[in-house]
């Protein structure tokens, strides 16, 4: 049974109740808690979606059954679980998560214990010992124990607001809206903006609906509501976080969605000259354009987030920044976090004194290319989905996924009604964006031919 399940982007992905069943994960758990051994803690968290939780219940039990103990976190974002790995000497973190390209799937995501994801590799060796069935259950009196960590909001919380600069945040007079996307965000980040002194209006900040799905990330109609609110609020800003909380797609006082870039762009100001930044490839030249302006050296990583991580702790990087709405400040911790990353948007822009918008216009203007394909009523999430596993070199974002064409990267952003092509207008651009126009057009044939 374990040749049914996939990795995709080193992380296991599957269908709740077809390909990630109860058994499969129970199992999946005894195999960890072999490789972990006997008495090893290992801490787990899930966001708010039913099967998230199932499926969480049914790997514990396996780890149980190897003499492990859990410390269940029940729903909490994928930043806490990661702050208190190495807070609690555990030896692993698993989180559970609506999976970001299909409808009713589940991802996995597994750290190790200074709180680095997983590898490709670590996690195929797992997949390998399930198949050979290479499972030591421990003894009845040696099964491990569930404990819950009820207090893990509020130890993330003190650390979130230490980490930053507070006084001058809550003399800001700052106003958040913010999309918790239906994910455990709403239990932890309003307390930390009420320690702040920040105002804060949360959309969809509870459970999902009952018997309607749920994407990983924010809808394109969300954002669009959300930017809208923004501007009619007269908020400072806006944040749509995804169910786990890892990426974040900021909006600014003007309604306008930041680019991931952007927001890099911002967030570099508060980076001391000389220190060396990692970023993910297929991160666009403005990032270069202003590190070239503050005296920061820019490290680019091609591979996963796993190799990106762990050259950053090589490095020495004090942030870690992807193309898709991920910031990781590492002396605060290794895991990519939406909520830090808000919370320092907006000690940014109180240090600097101006508004987002007139921070973000005084960043270096880079001509872009675009072509828009009409979506219809087809479900942007399988053209994503389709997209993502046909190409090697794609990256998922708040918006869809980042694919390389040529030498050129071309963004794939689902807007209401259509789905949206933008790369810079470097050499090949045009003709990189047209091409992948072609891609998207032809995937959403064949969606419309499959109903």
């Amino acid at each position: 049974m374990s040749g049914e399940l996939e990795l995709l982007n080193g992380r296991l992905h599957g269908i709740a109740n077809t390909v990630l069943v109860p058994e499969l994960m129970a199992e999946l758990g005894g195999v960890l808690g072999t490789v972990l051994g006997e008495r090893a803690v290992v801490v787990t968290a899930r966001d708010n979606y039913p099967p998230s939780r199932m499926l969480k219940r049914a790997l514990s039990s396996g780890l149980m059954s190897t003499g492990v103990t859990v410390i269940d976190f029940h729903a909490a974002t994928t930043p806490e679980l990661v702050f208190a790995i190495k807070r609690l000497g555990a030896k692993a973190g698993i989180q559970f998560t609506v999976s970001p390209i299909e409808r009713d799937g589940v991802m996995v995501k597994m750290f190790d214990s200074h709180g680095v994801e997983y590898s490709r590799e670590r996690m195929e060796d797992l997949l390998e010992r399930m198949k050979s069935g290479r499972i030591v259950r421990s003894l009845p009196r040696f099964i491990g124990w569930v404990t819950y960590a009820e207090y893990v909001h509020d130890i993330y919380s003190a650390a979130v607001v230490s980490y930053v600069d507070a006084p001058a945040i809550a003399e800001g007079g700052l106003k958040l809206v913010c999309d918790a996307n239906f994910g455990p965000s709403s239990e932890v980040l309003p307390s930390i903006l009420s320690e702040l002194g920040v105002e804060s209006i949360f959309l969809n900040s509870h459970k999902p609906p009952a018997q309607r799905g749920v994407s990983h990330m924010p809808s394109p109609e969300a954002i669009e509501a959300l930017s809208r609110i923004v501007k009619a609020s007269g908020a400072s800003l806006g944040a749509a976080l995804c169910a786990d909380a890892t990426r974040v797609l900021i909006i600014d006082d003007k309604g306008k969605p930041l680019t991931s870039e952007e927001l890099a762009g911002i967030l570099l100001s508060s980076v001391p000259r000389g220190a060396r930044v990692a970023i993910s490839e297929a991160m666009g030249g403005l990032v270069d354009e202003v590190a070239r302006e503050r005296g920061v050296r820019l490290v680019r990583i091609r591979g996963s987030r796993h190799e990106l991580l762990r050259t950053a702790r090589r490095l020495g990087s004090p942030a870690v920044f992807t193309c898709g709405g991920e910031v990781a400040f590492t002396d605060f911790s290794l895991s990519f976090d939406g909520m830090l990353t808000t919370i320092k948007v907006m000690e940014a822009a109180v240090k600097a004194g101006e508004e987002l918008s007139e921070m973000r216009s005084a960043l270096p203007t880079v001509p872009t290319v675009r072509s828009s394909v009409r979506l219809g009523d087809e479900d942007y999430l399988k053209v994503v989905g389709t997209l993502h596993r046909m190409y090697k070199d794609s990256f998922l974002t708040v918006r869809g996924l980042r694919v390389r064409v040529g030498s050129a990267w071309v963004s794939v952003e689902a807007r209401r009604g259509r789905i949206e092509m933008v790369g810079e207008d470097t050499e090949g651009a045009k003709e990189a964006v047209e091409k992948r126009s072609r891609t998207v057009r032809a995937v959403i044939r064949e969606i419309r031919a499959a109903r």
